[in-house]
């Protein structure tokens, strides 16, 4: 819809006395209110802006204008053209738009953000009416949007505020669970421990630890609770509170052995009644330093590894289901002698792609990846760098879908 005739004030750059036909004709056939400003310079005034409802630049006003080559390109940067881009900043402080009566050149003006439009010197009343009356038109609803806009920015500073914070208390998180880690891994005799830890966000679901539990046992555990981030690291701290490998009384005290650990950690947990979503999944071992013997336990947990010292890989099969569905649920246990040699590892289901190639439906039977069996026969150090290399190389591996975690025990050949 065209707005009303006698409500337009137009600012008419030019001189005053000497303006073109069509303008002039424009003025009086729709009976607008002008200002005049003698060239772009003067236009800029924001007095006469603030009263302008659009703005209409005649040639004589910037005449040092000229079309270059077929590109479109301008020849040169001349006062004119200075003056003419000063306005055109002008009007944009102002949300105006310039109708620009320029031989050679229709449209916009060259620049996604110049409110400035061209029109042929001849143009008629008419058709410069309609311009000014569609630049008229349509200034309410630009006016809305960079309202709109502007809201949305607020709103958008608003928001990465808090994600700035957020991202500040998950670092914070994630520092507080890493000091809940091992800080130095026990080597005892020919006993060593290696361990490979990638968080897929800041807030890991995966959590292990190692102690000495007295001069002749360590213990050993990698529990993983569902998914990652804020909850299943919340649910680890419940975790490492909850295992306990040895219980003290006044005349002494007893090595828990693996099975009673993860009954009772599976006990703790029914307890918690968690969501149906959340469960834990958990390996438990302890190591006799004199025999080099391990007892092991797991509760839905991916079966550990035997690598012999000649490179071969066998799954240390244990029955147990996930933790904290069920009470009453057993975890029986099963043990192996470590040879000079030889590793155990513990994994978490985020390594499962990178170490696990295929199983067999009919007898159950595992294939490991060529690459993994190529790193594992390495020494414990190699065998963790050669992982972190081909984890880095992996597709996605800035953004993992899951926490990776290893640990390796291995005794050293004599």
């Amino acid at each position: 819809m065209l707005p009303e005739q006698g409500q337009l004030t137009v600012l008419v750059v030019g001189p005053a006395k000497d303006l073109p036909l069509n303008v002039r004709e424009l003025i009086v056939s729709r009976n607008l209110s002008p200002l005049y400003a003698p060239d772009c310079r003067a236009a800029c005034e924001p007095s006469l802006l603030a009263k302008a409802d659009a703005v209409l630049i005649c040639g004589e006003a910037c005449h040092s204008w000229s079309p270059a080559d077929r590109n479109g390109d301008w020849l040169s940067r001349s006062d004119a053209r200075y003056q003419l881009e000063l306005l055109a900043d002008a009007l944009a402080s102002h949300r105006l738009t310039g109708v620009v009566l320029s031989p050679g050149r229709f449209g916009v003006m060259p620049g996604d953000d110049d409110p400035l439009m061209f029109a042929p010197p001849d143009a008629s009343a008419d058709e410069l009416w309609g311009r000014i009356a569609a630049i008229q038109q349509y200034r309410p609803l630009l006016e809305r949007m960079e309202e709109q806009v502007a809201g949305m920015q607020r709103l958008g500073k608003k928001l990465n505020e808090q994600f700035v914070e957020v991202d500040q208390e998950l670092r914070l998180a994630s520092r507080l669970q890493r000091d809940f880690l091992p800080k130095q891994l026990p080597a005892i005799g020919d006993i060593r421990f290696h361990v490979l830890y990638r968080p897929a966000t800041w807030v890991c679901g995966d959590v292990y630890d190692v102690q000495r539990l007295d001069e002749s046992f360590i213990g050993v555990y990698l529990a993983d609770a569902v998914g990652h981030g804020v909850a299943a690291g919340l649910l680890t701290m419940f975790i490492k509170q909850a295992i306990t490998g040895k219980r003290i009384y006044q005349d002494g005290y007893v090595i828990v052995p693996p099975h009673d650990v993860l009954e009772q950690l599976n006990a703790q947990l029914a307890d918690q009644q968690l969501p149906n979503c959340q469960f834990v999944t958990a390996c438990y071992a302890t190591i006799d330093v004199r025999t080099r013997e391990v007892c092991l336990a797991r509760g839905g947990h991916p079966h550990p590894i035997h690598v012999g010292a000649d490179g071969t890989c066998v799954e240390v099969r244990t029955v147990g289901g996930l933790l904290g569905i069920f009470h009453g649920e057993t975890y029986p246990s099963t043990s192996l002698i470590l040879e000079p040699g030889e590793k155990l590892i513990l994994y978490s289901d985020g390594l499962e792609d990178v170490i696990i190639s295929r199983r067999e439906r009919d007898d159950g039977q595992t294939h490991l990846t060529p690459e993994f069996l190529g790193m594992v026969r390495e020494p414990g150090p190699q065998f963790i760098r050669a992982m972190e290399d081909h984890l880095d190389a992996a597709e996605g591996s800035l953004q993992p879908s899951d926490d990776m975690t290893l640990v390796v025990v291995e005794r050293l050949i004599e």
